[in-house]
């Protein structure tokens, strides 16, 4: 009985290293099991292809649309900005167009008004 255990504990140890070997020199998998399996291999390597391929497309594609939504606020900004410049000067023209019809002979100043601070003296005492 014990020689039978120490036999099979023999042959045990001797298949866990003769298959930690071929796994260490890559035979864990036959070239007979690629042939048989050949048409499933090619489907799954196509599907995991068409996977990663898809996958670069959407994030790609993603980071198109931020970087384009990034684009269109500050284009919007940019268009208010140029809007309130122009209804500003559309504003300016309509009146000096109004002050020429009235002969009033007031003209736009090219400098904008001074401020004038009045700082009292000190009385020292």
């Amino acid at each position: 009985m014990k020689l039978k255990s120490k036999i099979s504990s023999l042959n045990a140890g001797k298949h866990i290293s003769d298959a930690v070997n071929r796994a260490a020199y890559g035979r864990v998998v036959s070239s007979r099991f690629f042939k048989r399996n050949f048409f499933a291999m090619v489907f799954t390597v196509g599907l995991v292809m068409i996977y990663i391929s898809n996958r670069y497309d959407c994030v790609t594609g993603m980071e198109t649309i931020n970087a384009l939504r990034t684009e269109l606020d500050i284009t919007k900004t940019e268009l208010q900005s140029e809007k309130s410049a122009y209804m500003s000067s559309t504003r300016e023209s309509a009146m000096m167009t109004l002050v020429d019809t009235l002969h009033l002979g007031l003209d736009i100043q090219e400098r904008p008004p001074y401020t004038l601070s009045y700082i009292p003296p000190r009385h020292e005492d």
